[in-house]
């Protein structure tokens, strides 16, 4: 008796552009990202969510959720690669806009390469401290993804990220990589050059990490989800930039 084929990956895109003929893409795509932020930050940003879910309607709604499930399975199957990065580049971005924003997608095998070589002399690490990371302009997090990547499942846990891109849709999609892949982050929209943080969000991997997964929720760093960034934690973003040996 043979065995069972797997069923196939399905294809969130498709999913998504099924609403192409009443909005505009990049609407979609934006509301579809905030929608899955929202959805793996477990229940610590509700009032996002219903803001947003505001702008569609019921049948909308359960073709976001659709094509969130469908993005998981496909994740599944590609390990730590950034499949929203892509998509948001090649459909939901014009080319003059990525000229305009100069926004452009670092391919993953140069995410790869650059993670090694970051990554290459790992015992000089903390054997069992945090590990700090610092992603000034982070994207997607095709490079923190890729980092997650070279290190253990030990170490990875053990890493301290703070993503910042001045993107905001950029900033859901990094959420959502880093959440799915267990790489605990902390999501900052502002803008670097600048000196300028105007909200920032936590993954459940970084919410303290002592508490079991179930009570994460009510620490109180969950309850600050959106807001900006203390005088304390720039501080400290000024530090990692100024120490390049962790600096992406």
């Amino acid at each position: 008796m043979s065995a069972r084929k797997p069923p196939p990956v399905g294809d969130f895109r498709k999913l998504l552009e099924r609403l192409a003929h009443r909005h505009d893409t990049r609407s979609i795509f934006d509301a579809f990202v905030r929608f899955a932020a929202c959805a793996v930050a477990v229940q610590t940003r509700e009032a996002e969510y219903l803001e947003e879910a505001k702008c569609w309607d019921k049948s909308e709604l359960e073709l976001f959720a659709e094509a969130f499930g469908t993005l998981v399975n496909e994740m599944e199957a590609q390990p730590f690669t950034d499949l929203l990065g892509g998509y948001y580049m090649e459909f939901a971005l014009s080319s003059k806009g990525q000229q305009w924003n100069g926004e452009f997608h670092t391919p993953k095998t140069v995410c790869d390469m650059m993670a090694m070589m970051t990554m290459a002399d790992m015992e000089r690490l903390p054997a069992d401290q945090p590990i700090n990371v610092c992603e000034p302009a982070c994207g997607s997090g095709a490079m923190i993804l890729s980092i997650g990547q070279v290190c253990p499942p030990e170490m990875r846990r053990r890493l301290r990220v703070t993503a910042i891109d001045i993107n905001r849709t950029a900033c859901d999609m990094a959420f959502i990589n880093t959440t799915l892949w267990g790489i605990p982050a902390r999501i900052i929209h502002g803008n670097t050059i600048a000196n300028q943080f105007w909200a920032a969000w936590s993954n459940i991997h970084y919410i303290a990490p002592w508490l079991p997964l179930a009570l994460r929720p009510q620490a109180p760093e969950a309850m600050a989800q959106g807001k900006p960034p203390t005088p304390m934690e720039v501080e400290r973003i000024q530090v990692a930039l100024g120490q390049q040996e962790f600096a992406l």
